[in-house]
């Protein structure tokens, strides 16, 4: 992950982390140009959501969706797969 310094873009080095809740860091951060700028500065990351979901939350969301089935819906599902 590249952090860039606010004042001057320069790249920044994270220095520490401080998590703040499950998905929720402040980074501590100091900017790279020291002789125009050596800012230090602290940047909040957060997740928003998954473009394409683990693998394990997909295959239990399908099994979870494919016991809600009935027998017949659950057979024509396998059986239309081929």
């Amino acid at each position: 992950m590249r952090v860039n310094c606010p004042n001057c873009e320069s790249k920044a080095i994270i220095t520490s982390r401080e998590n703040q809740s499950a998905g929720v860091a402040d980074l501590y951060c100091t900017c790279t140009n020291t002789k125009e700028c050596g800012a230090t500065f602290v940047t909040t990351i957060a997740f928003k959501h998954y473009l394409n979901p683990p693998r394990k939350d997909t295959a239990q969301m399908a099994a979870s969706l494919i016991k809600n089935l009935s027998r017949a819906e659950q057979l024509e599902l396998v059986g239309s797969s081929n």
